[in-house]
């Protein structure tokens, strides 16, 4: 009777085809999590708007957690990549419709008074006389305002999924490890 050989290991999928879930996962997320930015835009309430962030930032965390999930990595540098790559995704479908939903909304003259006022309120008597002196109307601070706002936005929530991201994605990987018995 001749010896059974040994089956080799199964050979680890190639990064292409681990990074595939990842970027399903991330496309569902960002859809889902624009839909949360959008409607915290339209949000008059202030407790609202926390609320929403605090969805969307969850969200991108747990985005990685479940792109590591869905590429089956069992190592958390695996896991980080994939939920880096899903999180990143799912920013970028934020930050675009963050964007487009301020865009939209600062071409309302009702919605730009109600942000000018809001500007103006931040400001203390000595912060208004300084605009006076420089000859800086209240508008031109608004639109500057708001132009950082889309600024900050845009390039915050893809650099906030990647991080999240990758952060969920190695948790998911350490719980997808295999059971091993010592």
């Amino acid at each position: 009777m001749l010896p059974r050989p040994t089956p080799k290991p199964a050979s680890p999928a190639p990064p292409a085809q681990n990074l595939r879930p990842a970027l399903r996962v991330g496309l569902i997320a960002g859809r889902t999590l624009g839909l949360a930015a959008a409607a915290q835009q339209f949000s008059a309430d202030n407790d609202m708007r926390v609320l929403g962030t605090s969805i969307i930032l969850t969200g991108l965390g747990v985005t990685g957690f479940f792109a590591a999930r869905a590429a089956n990595a069992e190592q958390r540098t695996v896991g980080s990549r994939a939920g880096a790559l899903g999180g990143l995704i799912a920013g970028l479908f934020v930050s675009a419709v963050f964007i487009a939903v301020t865009l939209v909304q600062s071409l309302d003259p009702e919605t730009m008074r109600v942000l000018q006022t809001q500007v103006e309120q931040q400001l203390n008597p000595a912060q208004t006389a300084q605009l006076r002196a420089a000859d800086v109307d209240i508008r031109t601070l608004t639109q500057f305002s708001l132009g950082l706002t889309v600024t900050c936005c845009g390039l915050g929530f893809p650099l906030l999924g990647l991080f999240l991201g990758a952060m969920g994605g190695g948790a998911g990987a350490v719980t997808n490890r295999p059971n091993r018995k010592m």
